[in-house]
């Protein structure tokens, strides 16, 4: 069933449901329909044999009129004025009245003070009999009163055809309403698949102007335009990306191909030749350095990434950092200053929290001026622990500040500084970040530019 209806339209698909919830719903109000007309007819039949019933007995109460009809039963025959009509008045001798003009096969009775119903045989009936036990001068006698089924039956078959009929209009202008109405709702639907297949890859700055009354098709056409934003804003930042990583691979190769081909002019000593392999060697670590840096970017956005995390005490690891970094900061004549709380315990994985740490600390230490401190703090703010990095008397543009954390975003055209993580340390600062469901963010304070780090307890 699945199967059969994916070869059909959306407007199809709900035609079709709707012309099923019609039939069920006309056929169910033509069943409940002919049921009551059923009952209605048998009721009254029953009503027209009382009334047959009761006529007969006010003959009885008069002795006269009594004696007549016993003598001329012919008489209340032609009162009925139908052949199919039937009367029947016994004792327990004899049968004094019997208008039976069809012959219908009555059963037998039992005496009722009351006037019972029943049919002349309790499968493929034909009539329908109504008898009472009367009293009188002193005698009992059965009175019995029938009529033919095949009047009522004729009017149900009637009133059953025309149920049909009627039902199969209804169902058929129904599902035709359906359709119009399907198609009208879902008009704007097909205008914004008509807008969307105009939207092409080299396009991603359209949108779909075209707003809607549907509120469904409205709030779709929200969503999509906020997901063509989404996608434009990655194929920058791809495109970008794509350009920036061309130009840092094509310095390295244009350095190496340079001194390859000046060195291969002419003979050279063995000491150049020494010289050459140890700058090509630098090379090659600066290029090797940036593909395990991307590699790691690449492997840590996939969701299939897997991090091993443990307890750690913060304030350890990072005076663990510092003692490495120490006699760095003095040979640049800088040193660090520490605000730590103490015993402030972190859920993540110590090897990626310290290279995090270790490229704030370097990228501190190269922008950073001589004679001032870097200081670094700690601080738990709700379910949280906010790592600090303060660079002072150094300030970065507003500018430049929501662009830091790109691959390869640089502030000035110089590129030398990058040597050390391949341009893309702070890429690698927000992954490990995003890998522990935390935040990096930066931003200037009075006393100087900050990389904070926020992760969550």
């Amino acid at each position: 069933m699945k199967n059969w209806l994916k070869n059909f339209s959306l407007t199809t698909r709900l035609s079709i449901a709707f012309s099923a919830i019609c039939c069920i719903v006309f056929v169910s109000i033509g069943l409940l329909s002919y049921h009551n007309m059923q009952q209605l007819l048998a009721k009254q039949l029953d009503q027209n044999l009382i009334a047959r019933v009761e006529r007969i007995e006010i003959f009885l109460q008069d002795q006269e009129s009594f004696q007549i009809l016993i003598k001329h039963p012919s008489l209340y025959e032609n009162m009925l004025g139908k052949e199919d009509n039937l009367l029947i008045l016994k004792n327990q001798q004899q049968s004094l009245i019997e208008i039976n003009p069809l012959k219908v096969h009555i059963p037998n009775t039992t005496e009722s003070k009351t006037i019972t119903f029943l049919n002349n045989q309790s499968k493929f009936a034909t009539t329908r009999l109504a008898y009472k036990t009367v009293v009188f001068n002193d005698q009992h006698y059965q009175l019995i009163a029938g009529t033919q089924l095949d009047e009522a039956q004729s009017i149900l078959d009637q009133y059953l055809w025309k149920l049909i009929l009627y039902s199969l209009l209804g169902i058929v202008m129904a599902s035709l309403l359906g359709r119009w109405v399907g198609l009208y709702l879902l008009k704007s639907l097909n205008n914004l698949i008509e807008q969307t297949y105009k939207i092409q890859g080299t396009q991603l700055h359209q949108r779909i102007e075209d707003k809607s009354t549907t509120v469904e098709v409205e709030q779709l056409r929200a969503a999509m335009n906020a997901m063509l934003e989404k996608i434009q804003i990655n194929y920058d930042q791809l495109a970008r990306f794509s350009e920036d990583i061309a130009h840092e691979l094509r310095t390295p190769l244009n350095n190496l191909m340079g001194q390859t081909q000046i060195m291969l002019m002419q003979s050279r000593p063995k000491q150049e030749l020494e010289q050459l392999l140890y700058s090509h060697l630098e090379e090659y670590e600066r290029l090797s350095k940036m593909i395990d840096n991307m590699l790691f970017i690449a492997r840590s956005e996939s969701r299939d990434y897997i991090l091993e995390k443990e307890h750690i005490d913060l304030s350890h690891l990072i005076l663990e950092l510092i003692d490495y970094f120490e006699f760095l900061a003095e040979d640049r004549q800088m040193s660090f200053v520490l605000q730590l709380e103490k015993e402030l315990q972190i859920y993540g994985n110590a090897d990626l929290l310290k290279r995090a740490l270790s490229n704030l600390i370097i990228n501190a230490l190269d922008y950073g001026l001589k004679d001032h401190d870097i200081v670094i703090s700690t601080k738990s703010i709700e379910n949280a622990v906010e790592i600090e990095i303060l660079t002072t008397n150094i300030f970065i543009d507003q500018q430049h500040l929501n662009h830091l954390f790109e691959r390869f975003y640089q502030i000035d055209s110089s590129r030398h500084s990058k040597a050390k993580t391949g341009g893309l340390g702070l890429s690698i600062v927000k992954s490990i970040m995003m890998l522990h469901n935390g935040e990096a963010n930066v931003y200037n304070s009075h006393r100087g530019v900050v990389f904070s780090l926020r992760i969550n307890i």
